[in-house]
């Protein structure tokens, strides 16, 4: 959905008097929240995107009242059937492409009509995220988290999947609070709070959320936009063509415009809800200054990554059943989510690579901690500065080396890209590719003090008259428009 675009620009504009004229009456807001985001997704994607969501809402509606209403094991029996439903529903359509073929196949040998099978299917927008809000909705209702007198009501539920700022690409806003899951103020941002208040709503830290949405534009549309046109695409269409450091400069610029692409999503989207007074979590903390592949995860894709954690780690057994079986559950857990982000080899090894690299982080703590018992985890940034820098270089090399079958479209791809590192003859560097690899290097030393802009650039703006601080933010605006690549590139987890 378009969110980098002038039809969502003026709509928003448009649409924050009309939702501010209401600030006393939060569910009028709910309300007028739940239909602009139906006609946006109807709008941007189509009406089957709508009718799809509407229908899911209204049978995860169904579960929650036959979960509140039942007793003893009748509650488990509803819970399981209303996770099989969600998974079922999303696998449906995630999966459509290996099953659809065959159907259409089967359907011709028998002269039956097989036109609805033979064109492809398009994965409704957002099916994953509120896929997964649905289950988490439900399990809070199981475990007694969310009370049977604060069940969401079908509107409300309604508005808690579809929510435009949440749908594309999330993050993923639980209706109960979760550990690491906080708001721009590390604080604990639950929807069923939010979406249930009777208290007015107000606009929080307009300056703050304003520089947040154009750090986001600035990350998306200039910076990510920039990279994969000038040296992640090319590179990965014919790797063969192409000089083993513009492979390199590619394997590395893959993962910083990921990074760019979906922490700026997450920016804007963090940005946008502060002006319409809703908190929502954070989705990124700095994961490229992690010190080891655990720290990663607690820090990329964190509304996912706990997600996972609390919805299939957990259940699994965690590590409550020995160790051996926690590396397992860690193993398990990772393929599935690997497995989510799409049908192929390519992500299945991807999650699973991620799997294989926290086993042996635990097999490296585990006789680490045998020979120095007064420590039980992250040995190498106990020696100081230098073991933390060790630590997150090899971080950062093996993130970028795991995210080539992730970019490719299969394993043969993500091969092909892999042997071409060996292109040290005969083909002569592209004439940017050792200047973009050390300004990324550099980029990636001073991260640590960019990461600080958005709240220093707001206190500078909020410290100027009142007359003058809109100046600034335009001025900051333009150049973006300015320098960004032509056209408006979509958000790539909008594909998963």
């Amino acid at each position: 959905m378009g969110l980098i675009s002038i039809e969502f620009a003026l709509g928003f504009l448009l649409f924050l008097p009309l939702y501010w004229s209401f600030r006393r009456s939060p569910q009028t807001q709910n309300l007028l929240l739940t239909v602009a985001s139906l006609g946006m997704l109807w709008y941007f994607v189509t009406g089957v995107a709508v009718l799809v969501l509407v229908g899911f809402t209204a049978a995860i509606y169904l579960f929650s009242l036959a979960l509140a209403d039942a007793q003893g094991r009748w509650r488990r029996f509803w819970v399981v059937m209303g996770v099989l439903v969600a998974v079922a529903h999303l696998a449906f359509w995630k999966y459509s492409e290996f099953f659809r073929p065959v159907i259409a196949a089967g359907l011709q040998q028998r002269g039956l009509p097989a036109a609805p099978f033979e064109t492809t299917w398009a994965l409704p927008l957002g099916i994953s995220y509120y896929s997964f809000q649905a289950i988490s909705y439900l399990v809070g209702q199981y475990r007694g988290q969310i009370p049977a007198v604060r069940r969401l009501s079908l509107l409300d539920l309604l508005h808690h999947f579809g929510l435009f700022l949440t749908i594309t690409s999330g993050p993923i806003h639980r209706t109960v609070d979760a550990r690491q899951l906080t708001d721009i103020n590390d604080q604990p941002c639950n929807a069923l709070d939010q979406i249930q208040t009777r208290q007015p709503r107000s606009m929080l830290a307009p300056t703050l959320a304003v520089s947040l949405i154009l750090l986001g534009l600035c990350k998306k549309w200039w910076l990510a936009g920039w990279l994969a046109q000038l040296a992640v695409d090319p590179v990965f269409a014919n790797p063969s063509l192409y000089q083993s450091v513009d492979v390199l400069v590619a394997i590395f610029g893959f993962t910083l415009q990921l990074f760019l692409d979906f922490s700026g999503y997450s920016d804007m989207v963090v940005g946008l809800g502060l002006l319409l007074g809703l908190r929502l979590p954070v989705n990124f903390r700095a994961p490229l200054l992690a010190h080891n592949i655990r720290e990663f995860w607690n820090r990329w894709h964190i509304s996912l990554s706990t997600w996972i954690r609390d919805h299939i780690y957990l259940p699994l057994g965690g590590s409550r059943d020995g160790w051996v079986r926690t590396q397992l559950n860690l193993l398990v857990a990772m393929m599935l989510s690997g497995i989510w982000h799409g049908f192929g080899w390519n992500f299945l090894v991807w999650g699973l690579i991620h799997g294989i690299a926290l086993v042996l982080l635990n097999i490296g703590d585990a006789v680490l901690s045998w020979l120095m018992p007064a420590r039980r985890r992250d040995h190498l940034a106990a020696l100081g500065w230098p073991g933390r820098v060790l630590g997150t270089l090899i971080t950062v090399q093996f993130v970028c080396a795991a995210f080539v079958p992730f970019r490719a479209r299969s394993m043969e791809e993500a091969m092909a890209v892999f042997a071409a590192l060996g292109n040290v003859h005969d083909i002569p560097a592209q004439a940017h590719a050792v200047p973009l690899l050390l300004a990324m290097g550099l980029l990636w030393l001073v991260y640590p003090l960019l990461q600080h802009v958005p709240r220093r650039f707001a206190a500078m703006v909020d410290h100027l008259p009142t007359v003058l601080r809109p100046a600034p933010l335009f001025a900051a605006l333009a150049a973006i428009v300015l320098f960004a690549p032509s056209g408006i590139p979509g958000f790539l987890y909008a594909n998963f």
